[in-house]
């Protein structure tokens, strides 16, 4: 009876390492990326997926004659992040991030924490919008840059605060690295 157990337990062994078979070009089995730039290369060699996933969400439905614009009836949001689940926003806010140039010059409305970064070196303020997944461990953040109509401290809520921001996707370069940001942004 051991014998017949050990054979059994052996041949589930077996059946397991088979199933666990190198599966993709990388060596990794089950086609799992090993780190960040695994995960950034695999995103990239998908961003036209990912792009036209993006573009299908976002994209204003054909109207017939008579009835009202879907830009009249969004605001003139193309991008509202505010309407989406928790999971969807962090999936939408992660294709920013990858593919930017499938949202420049898109309007694009965000809801989450206000945070303000001081860089002691050049006196710059950089506000951001922390939106968090639906289990709240991880965090994505958008920079955005308000219209000359608000002052800091006076216009923008407590830091860790609730805001909501709407603006124009945009790229910026900054010594030496890409940043994302929302130009022309407004409180709303």
């Amino acid at each position: 009876m051991r014998k017949l157990i050990s054979l059994i337990l052996c041949c589930a062994v077996i059946l397991t390492m088979l199933g666990c078979e190198d599966n993709s070009a990388s060596g990794r089995p089950g086609n799992q990326p090993a780190g960040v730039n695994d995960v950034l290369e695999s995103g990239m060699a998908s961003e036209d997926n990912i792009t036209s996933v993006a573009d299908s969400r976002t994209s204003a439905p054909e109207t017939t004659g008579g009835s009202e614009s879907s830009q009249d009836s969004t605001g003139g949001i193309d991008v509202d992040l505010t309407v989406m689940s928790s999971t969807v926003v962090y999936s939408e806010v992660y294709s920013m991030m990858i593919s930017p140039e499938s949202y420049i010059g898109k309007t694009v409305k965000m809801k989450g924490a206000f945070v303000v970064y001081h860089d002691a070196l050049t006196d710059k303020y950089y506000y951001a919008c922390i939106i968090s997944d639906a289990t709240a461990c991880c965090s994505q953040g958008i920079e955005f840059i308000l219209t000359d109509d608000y002052t800091y401290p006076d216009d923008y809520p407590q830091e860790g605060g609730e805001i909501c921001v709407a603006g124009v996707f945009d790229t910026y370069q900054e010594n030496g690295r890409y940043y994302c940001t929302l130009r022309d942004a407004r409180i709303v």
